[in-house]
């Protein structure tokens, strides 16, 4: 399977190819939402594991980088992001050879880790999914990994937004299940200090 995909056009991101760094049949993540894109069969997991060789991802995008015309190079794909341990390594190697600005989508469920938060600490841009205003919201809604706890998950957000000097956006699924959960997530865009809050 290939690791590059794109460009997608996207009103956040402009044209954003897209890199996947799990590159699987079926998605793999610590979350399994509701609504996922993705659909509903796959792994949930917490653990991070390298799924797909650096170097093999650096060739594939060294063969197409003079071939496609984008405005930023975005971690996405076929499940969680920050799962793949070389994510940090993959974006080193992708600031040798390109000055497009690097990406990534993430759920925050890993954000505890404190490398996974210095590995993100390397794109210009992340783009935190945040759904749920509790534990119980999110265990239907989110439906995660039964290691994961919302507390820490927002005390996380706060970690790394402190640490963070790139651009940082939360993003939200309204759906039935918070409908009437409005008031919770009043004070959040200043508590957590996004760039933009959408």
């Amino acid at each position: 399977m290939k690791t590059i995909y794109g460009p997608v056009s996207s009103w956040r991101l402009g044209k954003s190819l897209g890199l996947d760094l799990i590159c699987r049949r079926k998605k793999i993540c610590p979350f399994n939402c509701i609504y996922c894109q993705l659909g509903k069969e796959g792994t949930t997991t917490v653990q991070r594991k390298k799924f797909v060789e650096t170097a093999k991802i650096i060739a594939e995008f060294k063969l197409l980088q003079d071939k496609i015309d984008a405005d930023i190079v975005t971690f996405s794909g076929a499940g969680e992001p920050t799962l793949a341990k070389n994510l940090g390594e993959t974006a080193r190697a992708l600031k040798k050879i390109t000055r497009l600005p690097l990406a990534s989508f993430t759920n925050g469920a890993l954000l505890s880790d404190k490398r996974v938060r210095k590995e993100l600490c390397l794109l210009g841009k992340v783009l935190i999914k945040l759904d749920a205003p509790s534990q119980s919201v999110m265990e239907q809604l989110n439906r995660p990994h039964k290691s994961l706890r919302f507390d820490e998950i927002l005390g996380a957000i706060k970690t790394f937004r402190q640490e963070y000097r790139g651009k940082l956006c939360l993003q939200m699924m309204f759906v039935k299940k918070i409908k009437n959960t409005p008031g919770k997530w009043r004070n959040w865009p200043e508590k957590y200090s996004p760039t933009k809050f959408r």
